[in-house]
Parts: structure tokens; sequence; C-alpha cells
């Protein structure tokens, strides 16, 4: 059977030969390679990283305001990530982001 934890077992050593990660990067990798029985608590272990998700998630829904809501998520053609590295360029388009979105939701009807 493949699995997400296969996949790195078998590739993960050739690719850190010839590609930079950083160590948070490595951590959660080894993290989730060592994974047992117990909780490794890594993002990426397709078993822990789920309950860390979940955990994560209700942790933020008490930040909210009891109100229905949705998420939108933003995608940036990957010629253009290189230039949000730059804070004033993210900012630049989380604000025309917002700007945007406020204005079709102002024209909606809720009815």
């Amino acid at each position: 059977m493949i699995t997400v934890k296969r996949i790195f077992q078998e590739n993960w050593k050739r690719y850190l030969r010839s590609n930079p990660v950083t160590l948070y990067q490595k951590k959660e990798v080894e993290k989730m390679l060592n994974c047992n029985k117990h909780s490794c608590n890594s993002r990426i272990c397709s078993s822990c990283g789920k309950r860390y998700t979940d955990q994560w998630s209700n942790k933020l829904k008490s930040y909210l305001f009891p109100v229905p809501h949705q998420h939108i998520v933003l995608t940036v053609p990957s010629l253009l990530r290189e230039s949000l590295k730059d804070w004033n360029n993210l900012k630049i388009l989380m604000d025309s982001s917002n700007s945007f979105l406020r204005n079709i939701l102002k024209n909606l009807s809720f009815h």
C-alpha cells in the first residue's frame, strides 16, 4: 500500500542530498518518519496531523464570533509567489483581496 509515510521513507534521504530544507522542515519529517503508536504531533503525519489540525481548528474557532461564516482561499500563481516573500507585497495582496471581497459582498443580496 502506498502511503505518504512510505513515500518519505523511500525518498527522504535522496531528497535531502539535492534540496535545501529548513531545520523545522527536517524536524517535522523526521518526527513523522519515527511515528509509531504514540503521537509524534507532526503536522505532516497522516495520523497525528489530523489530530493536530482538529485541535488547531477548535482553538481558532474559540476566537470567532458565533455567526455563520465561510472560509475563502486565495491562490497565487507560482510565478508570483517569490514576490510575496516581501511583506509589503503580501500586504498589498491581502488589502486588495479584502477590498475586492467587500465590494462583492456589498452588492450581493442575502435573502
